[in-house]
């Protein structure tokens, strides 16, 4: 019992390896995080009428026109089908557009339309500000520390037997 209540009054970070399990691992943690930021973003939205799949994928068509839907499902972490669901509801609300590839017939690469990159940058804008909001919660320190390890996380997890 005097065990169990130490753990309670130490900090997370001292908890040795093997208790980091459950409901305060790291997995269970970027989770959660994972939920409360999209309902955050997801609500800074709304007014748009946009989903965060559809705001990231009109950005990445407006960044980068002339993408394919395999490139963006592959850039948002998606597979081929629901990224095609997403731009197929862009393309209905008339966001981006999609234009035979004079070198591949198969490729239908997208682009968007004035509408689609008047609402790509309110959403940019609106980005900017949220990414300022972490960054002053977090701290400058704290922000790069998280966004590093997030990206170390993203390797291992895309290569694990690569990782050390």
């Amino acid at each position: 019992m005097a065990t169990r209540a130490r753990r309670h009054q130490e900090p997370a970070a001292a908890r040795p390896t093997g208790d980091r399990l459950g409901l305060d691992g790291i997995g269970f943690l970027l989770g959660t995080a994972h939920r409360a930021r999209r309902r955050l973003w997801e609500a800074q939205l709304a007014d748009l009428g946009l989903s965060a799949p559809q705001a990231a994928i009109l950005r990445l068509i407006t960044a980068e026109p002339g993408c394919g839907i395999r490139e963006l499902a592959r850039r948002i972490g998606t597979d081929p089908m629901n990224a095609r669901r997403i731009v197929e509801s862009l393309l209905e609300g008339g966001l981006c557009e999609s234009r035979p590839d004079p070198d591949d017939a198969r490729r239908r690469p997208l682009y968007p339309t004035p509408r689609g990159r008047v609402l790509a940058q309110a959403v940019a804008d609106r980005a900017r500000r949220d990414e300022q909001n972490l960054l002053s919660a977090l701290g400058e320190d704290g922000y790069e520390s998280l966004v590093a390890a997030l990206r170390t996380l993203i390797a291992h997890q895309e290569n694990p037997q690569g990782a050390s």
